[in-house]
């Protein structure tokens, strides 16, 4: 599998084979800075799509025959928003976990109350998702993690097991500082792009395409149009004979630490 650790033993050999052939037949010079480009490209791609698991081995969807789905949200919690979410999520019946930022926990401990009580699971997001996040160094990230860690801990009394990276970017300094923390990242296998996108039929054309059974929808809990717009998907999902699922029962994997 191509990841950070093969990428980093497999070039220095294509250097060399460089090298080798340069010396015995003679190649040109634009070889080399052709490979330099080659690893940054893999690097870029690795590090930017969640799903690649090139520095991070994480949970994207599953393979099932079984028509089940599970609903994600980032970047709250909001004081209006998500609990209008819940309200719709109650519903359907339908269980969902949120990816929290912990700075937005902060005076919203009421909401994170509500996720945990109404069975929905509670994710770390990082405290700040600042811009220049997957350029903190592996302590200030842990920093970050254990922030927000101890706010949904006050609030619940549970220990988040489950994180998610800002922007869905990954870096070997993440990697050892998820790998301290032991948390399971979670990615997507469906990006909503509700976050840029706020056309609800468009939207809801693009989603229902992407039924199918094991995938992992990612919506964002920011703005006031995703409570109808999951209405509405949740209905058409059931329409096609599909269930929701909790990400920790579609993953099988513990929810919170502890447990």
């Amino acid at each position: 599998m191509l990841n950070h650790r093969s990428v980093n033993l497999i070039f220095p050999l294509l250097f060399i084979l460089l090298l080798t052939l340069d010396f015995k037949i003679g190649i040109s010079n634009w070889f080399y800075p052709m490979l330099v480009v080659f690893k940054f490209a893999v690097m870029f791609w690795g590090s930017y799509f969640i799903n690649s698991n090139y520095h991070i081995k994480t949970r994207c969807d599953v393979k099932t025959d079984k028509k089940e789905i599970a609903i994600t949200f980032d970047d709250g919690p909001d004081k209006n928003v998500t609990p209008a979410l819940i309200e719709v999520l109650n519903k359907h019946n339908a269980k969902a976990a949120f990816f929290c930022i912990g700075r937005k926990i902060e005076g919203n401990e009421n909401v994170i109350k509500k996720i945990d009580s109404e069975g929905h699971i509670i994710g770390n997001h990082s405290f700040s998702h600042s811009n220049f996040f997957d350029f903190f160094t592996t302590g200030k990230m842990k920093r970050e993690f254990e922030q927000s860690d101890k706010l949904v801990f006050d609030a619940t009394g549970k220990q988040m097991n489950l994180y998610r990276p800002p922007y869905g970017i990954t870096t070997p300094a993440m990697k050892k500082a998820v790998k301290e923390k032991q948390y399971e990242t979670i990615g997507w296998s469906v990006r909503s792009m509700d976050s840029m996108q706020k056309n609800e039929q468009k939207l809801m054309n693009k989603l229902t395409k992407q039924l199918k059974p094991g995938a992992v929808f990612l919506f964002h809990d920011t703005w006031p149009g995703v409570v109808p717009l999951i209405d509405k998907f949740l209905t058409e999902a059931k329409v096609q004979g599909y269930s929701v699922v909790r990400l920790d029962e579609l993953f099988k994997i513990n929810a919170y630490k502890n447990v």
